[in-house]
C-alpha cells in the first residue's frame, strides 16, 4: 500500500514510515503537490495508486462522491479524526504513525474507492 499525507499532516510522519519500509509521500515535503487544491490531490493519488491520508472530511467526501457518480475509482482515503490526532498534543506525530504503520501492515480494507476511518 502506498500512502499521500495530506498537507495538514507533517513531512516527520513520511519519513519515519519510509524508515519503516511503507512507500509514503508527503505533500508537505513535495514543493511540487504544495498547494494542489483537493481535487487535483485526490487526482494525483488515484493516478499513482496511493491512499490519501487526511482529515478534510466535508470537501473529500464531496469529491468522491463526484467520482463514483462519474464511474471513476481512486485508490482510497484514510481519514484520520482530528480529536484523536491532535497536531498540538505531544502525542503527535507518534500517534499517526504508529495507526498508519498498524493499518499498513494488516489493512482492514482492500480493493479500489474505498473509505477508513482512523
Amino acid at each position: 500500500m502506498r500512502l499521500l499525507l495530506d498537507e495538514m499532516h507533517s513531512p516527520t510522519i513520511g519519513g519515519a514510515l519510509s524508515e519503516k519500509g511503507i512507500d509514503v509521500i508527503a505533500v508537505a515535503g513535495e514543493p511540487s503537490l504544495r498547494g494542489l487544491s483537493d481535487a487535483d490531490l485526490l487526482d494525483h493519488a488515484a493516478a499513482t495508486d496511493r491512499v490519501l491520508v487526511t482529515e478534510n472530511l466535508g470537501v473529500f467526501s464531496l469529491l468522491m462522491t463526484r467520482r463514483a457518480s462519474a464511474g471513476t475509482a481512486h485508490a482510497g482515503v484514510i481519514f484520520t479524526n482530528p480529536t484523536r490526532f491532535n497536531r498540538a498534543s505531544l502525542a503527535y506525530p507518534g500517534n499517526v504513525i504508529a495507526a498508519l504503520s498498524k493499518f499498513v501492515a494488516c489493512p482492514p480494507i482492500t480493493g479500489e474507492s474505498w473509505v477508513w476511518w482512523l
